[in-house]
């Protein structure tokens, strides 16, 4: 019976993690008694390979998986120190525990030197104590190879490094023995030896024109004064020429003694060549701004001036020194100043350029044109840190254009006006043929209309008239010369060139008199009549009768588009007349026609019908053009209309409303005041 011996707790995580331990041990018995120990307190989480010879062990540690070696040093195939040293060199990096039941004090000290974790007697331990252990190597194991990794780590860094550290030992106030970090390879080329063999070579690698500042630095720390960083040139092993940072502190000992001087020596080869750069760049630039006729500035953030070149101190009567560290509103008008301001904001908010031309006022009062870029000012992470501006002035650029601009205006004006004038000449020729044609033939048609007109007269009175048919025959024969009448009634209106009976009269009052004549037109529509007349309108000189007569025929065309319902709307009112209202006549070519900028009474007349197409506004004034159906019209109602204005002197605009419908305006000279 033997006595429970209790599981050991855990002391790290190592020790609850699965192994997998090999046994090199010959003897079945002790085999069994370790496999029997490690069961009770590892459990599951510890399982045991056994191998009886050197080779065997060898072979499956080869295959991998192992976590520790359990290993007894006598063995059939090797004995001693020598069995360790075989499986030390096929795995160092697995732990090692030797034991054996031989307790030689000498041998356990060579073997932990070697390399083991452990050295333990059989008969000295259990299974706690054995799985401690083997966790214990574990993690001592684990801890050595990781000293290990950062050994190596540390030795590269320190090998590659651009900084390393010396001393110089002192001895009654004088530099003995100088020991070099091995940091001083990767900055000058020379290994820790190089400077223990050769006592000046530190001072011979120093750049000659640098080594006065060097020694007196090296003889105040050697005194123990304060020292400060000194920047130096020194020649690399390879020739090349370094520079580096040398900062030296003396070390005292417990009496105040200065006993050495520690030193670290920094390569800034690359920061030096980027500051020379960065000068070069520099006097490059200022070079270029400062020849430049531009006016160039910077600001910060708060549109502080941090820059001007000359051009912009030029342009502000001030030297550098008066503007830089001050603001736009140190010499600018507020608003202005604060114009600018804006416009910086704006760059520094979008990170974007802004380009644009802007009034600029110099401190002597002079309004220029200027054209002004703003670009951001970014650092290294893009964070905006201020702007830069550029501006140039552009007065006279912008003089020219607007010269050039009013004369392109003008020369575009007159030849609209002489194309106009050309079209009206044209035009006017043609209403002057056509009205002589339409005079001539209103005279040839008139006589056998008569005739015509006497003989179905007479035709009527007879007895058989009546008869069937030729009643109906004999009507329609009356209403045809009707129509030819009407028809030759407006030719010779059209064409007739008698004087006018010119009368101060109220236009609003012939506008209504028109509306009573066509009341009869009105009878089956639904069409509502809206007046809108501007009181106190000034009586104009017109032939009432004519206007009279242009009214109904703008009234009559207005109804007949609108054949069931709308609204017909007639406004009379005074005004100045605009530019893009000044629209002649067809045939008008007197120098007595209303102009723009005469004061004139305008009479406006609105239908909601279905309006005029956009290709047949140009025609309608032309005689015998009609949109409407045969017998509502003779296409000489406008041509009438037109000949009428013209004998006044008066204008007609016919347009289609955006609503719907169409508008018809007519100007007539007012009384000049």
């Amino acid at each position: 019976m033997s006595e429970a011996t209790p599981t050991p707790t855990p002391a790290s995580a190592a020790e609850r993690q699965p192994l997998k331990i090999l046994l090199v041990e010959d003897n079945p018995g002790d085999a069994l008694l370790i496999r029997v120990m490690l069961a009770k307190v590892g459990g599951s989480q510890t399982t045991l390979d056994r191998a009886d010879r050197l080779s065997d062990a060898l072979k499956r540690l080869d295959l991998g998986g192992i976590n520790a070696v359990l290993l007894d040093l006598s063995l059939p195939d090797s004995q001693g120190l020598e069995t360790f040293n075989r499986i030390y060199e096929r795995v160092p990096q697995i732990p090692i525990l030797i034991l054996t039941s031989h307790d030689d004090e000498g041998i356990a000290v060579r073997a932990v030197h070697h390399g083991a974790q452990d050295y333990l007697l059989k008969g000295q331990v259990d299974g706690p104590v054995l799985l401690r252990a083997l966790h214990h190597a574990l993690e001592r194991k684990r801890i050595l190879e990781a000293l290990r990794e950062n050994e190596q780590r540390y030795k590269l860094l320190i090998e590659t490094t651009s900084d390393y550290i010396y001393t110089v030992a002192i001895q009654g106030g004088v530099a003995g023995v100088t020991s070099h970090g091995p940091g001083c390879v990767a900055v000058t080329g020379y290994r820790p030896g190089d400077y223990a063999h050769d006592s000046t070579l530190w001072y011979r690698m120093i750049h000659a024109d640098d080594r006065a500042a060097v020694l007196e630095d090296a003889a105040r720390a050697v005194a123990g004064l304060p020292t400060v960083p000194v920047e130096h040139r020194i020649l690399h092993k390879d020739g090349r020429l370094r520079w580096v940072k040398h900062t030296s502190v003396p070390r005292r000992n417990e009496r105040g003694e200065v006993v050495a001087v520690d030193g670290i020596i920094s390569d800034i080869t690359e920061r030096r060549l980027a500051e020379e750069r960065l000068r070069n760049s520099e006097a490059l630039y200022q070079s270029l701004v400062e020849s430049l006729p531009q006016n160039i500035f910077r600001k910060d953030l708060h549109g502080v001036f941090t820059f001007a070149n000359a051009s912009f101190c030029k342009e502000l009567g001030r030297t550098a020194d008066q503007i830089l560290g001050r603001t736009d509103f140190d010499f600018f008008p507020h608003e202005l100043a604060a114009r600018y301001r804006a416009d910086d904001e704006r760059v520094i908010t979008t990170q974007k350029l802004f380009e644009f031309v802007e009034q600029h006022v110099t401190p002597d009062g002079h309004q220029l044109s200027v054209q002004v870029v703003k670009i951001p000012l970014l650092d290294s992470n893009r964070a905006t840190i201020g702007i830069q501006g550029i501006f140039w002035d552009i007065t006279q650029q912008k003089r020219n254009e607007e010269e050039l601009r009013r004369s392109a205006d003008a020369l575009r004006a007159a030849n609209a006006e002489l194309k106009s004038a050309q079209l009206q000449l044209i035009q006017a020729e043609k209403m002057l043929s056509v009205a002589g044609l339409a005079a001539g033939v209103a005279h040839e048609v008139k006589n056998p209309l008569a005739v015509l007109s006497l003989g179905v007269e007479f035709l009527n009175q007879q007895p058989f008239a009546k008869q069937g048919d030729l009643e109906l025959v004999i009507k329609d024969m009356t209403d045809a010369i009707e129509r030819a009448n009407v028809v030759i009634g407006g030719l010779l209106d059209f064409s007739r060139e008698k004087e006018l009976e010119l009368t101060a009269e109220s236009v609003t009052a012939v506008a209504e008199r028109a509306l009573k004549l066509i009341s009869h037109l009105l009878a089956n529509r639904s069409i509502e009549i809206i007046r809108q007349f501007q009181n106190d309108l000034p009586a104009i000189t017109i032939d009432r009768v004519k206007i009279e007569q242009v009214f109904v025929n703008l009234f009559t065309n207005a109804v007949h588009a609108m054949p069931r319902f709308g609204t017909l709307s007639v406004r009379a009112y005074q005004k100045t007349l605009a530019e893009d209202e000044a629209e002649l006549n067809p045939g008008l070519r007197g120098w007595d026609r209303i102009r723009t900028g005469d004061r004139v009474v305008v009479c406006e007349i609105d239908d909601t019908g279905s309006g005029i197409p956009d290709d047949k506004l140009s025609r309608v004034f032309d005689p015998f053009y009609t949109t409407k159906p045969t017998d509502e019209g003779t296409g000489l109602g406008l041509s009438v209309v037109s000949k009428i204005l013209e004998l006044h002197n008066a204008m007609i605009s016919i347009r289609n409303r955006p609503e719907g419908g169409v508008r018809v305006k007519l100007f007539f000279r007012a009384p000049q005041s």
